[in-house]
């Protein structure tokens, strides 16, 4: 970066001297070559090694994106897989047709900070000891107090999702900050998929991140602790999902293919109408035998009758949830563990 220097003060001013110019290079972090950038890009990369960097934004946060590495045809592919292997799909799923394919773009904010503090107390472990009882030995796990005086340094992630995935029948996919992701420019990603748009504020997420970040460690019983935040980070990170839809006997479902992994995110589909129907008929045939022992104990025993009318209550109980939940599993509906 370049600092001009003003030209000499006018004869007689009583202004400072002028500063003289200076130059300042910016060297890349991985290689040390040279960096180059013109006032106002965004994406500058390394002249040497071609790493690309993103300046930082007057928002306080940088993009970033995880590159798609499914590709249509492989998301179908895995999607109507899932739907024939599954075991509570009926068996002509196979007849059913995807209608609609498109790459979707969700927003998660990652907040990232250090955490440098002490922590001084007692809190309570776990351990094992062997206890013998005649010729046989057994494992017994007790609850013991300990001393704790460390220090602590440690580096926290805190993710939310930044849109309300829940309205398109999806989690929040499982992100570790691992991953590899690349600087994300508005309209880079928008050419050959949807990117959705950030509707929750980042300073209601930062709070949480901080409450999460300074929460002690668990399992300690008494504690004096200090902990403080170093180094805060904040990022908005596009994770890539298929949203898939196909059609069966003229209803559409949706289904979610992950972008990177390939597994299914989320699906909804059609139940198999044999297994429930005998599930509902062997459900009500028990409970005809537990109403027919409670009309024939009212009948034989004067001193039945109100335990058997509770029993008859309960079975009429019994059978309208039973017919209930028919009602409300009529679909398959999946999320992909550790999804939030």
């Amino acid at each position: 970066m370049v600092e001009r220097a003003t030209g000499p003060p006018p004869a007689g001013s009583s202004g400072p001297a002028p500063r003289p110019a200076s130059l300042r290079s910016i060297s890349c972090p991985r290689c040390a070559g040279p960096l180059l950038a013109r006032d106002g890009d965004r994406l500058i990369s390394c002249g040497h090694c071609g790493t690309p960097f993103l300046t930082s934004l007057e928002d306080g946060f940088s993009r970033r994106y995880f590159p798609a590495k499914v590709e249509k045809l492989q998301a179908v592919g895995g999607a109507a897989r899932w739907l024939w292997k599954h075991s509570d799909t009926p068996d002509d799923i196979r007849e059913s047709a995807f209608v609609e394919a498109r790459l979707l773009y969700v927003p998660i904010w990652e907040l990232r900070a250090y955490v440098v503090g002490w922590e001084f107390g007692k809190k309570l472990r776990s351990k094992a000891e062997t206890v013998r009882m005649g010729d046989e030995e057994y494992v017994r796990v007790n609850l013991v107090e300990e001393g704790v005086e460390a220090g602590f340094l440690d580096e926290r992630r805190f993710y939310q999702e930044a849109a309300d995935l829940t309205s398109l029948g999806m989690g929040r996919p499982h992100v570790t900050g691992r991953e590899f992701t690349l600087p994300y420019l508005p309209g880079e990603l928008e050419k050959g998929a949807a990117v959705l748009g950030a509707d929750r504020d980042l300073g209601a997420v930062r709070s949480r991140a901080r409450e999460s970040f300074v929460r002690p460690p668990t399992g300690t019983v008494t504690r004096n602790t200090r902990l403080f935040l170093m180094k805060e980070q904040a990022a908005l990170i596009y994770y890539p999902l298929w949203a898939l839809r196909y059609r069966y006997r003229g209803r559409l479902y949706e289904m979610t293919v992950d972008g990177r992994s390939g597994v299914i995110h989320a699906a909804r589909a059609p139940a198999d109408n044999s297994k429930r129907l005998g599930v509902l008929i062997g459900s009500y045939a028990a409970l005809a035998v537990a109403l027919a022992l409670a009309v024939s104990a009212w009948e034989a025993w004067e001193g039945a009758r109100e335990p058997a009318m509770y029993v008859a209550v309960l079975v009429a109980v019994l059978a309208f949830g039973v017919y209930w939940r028919f009602r409300l599993l009529r679909e398959v509906e999946y999320h992909e563990p550790f999804s939030g």
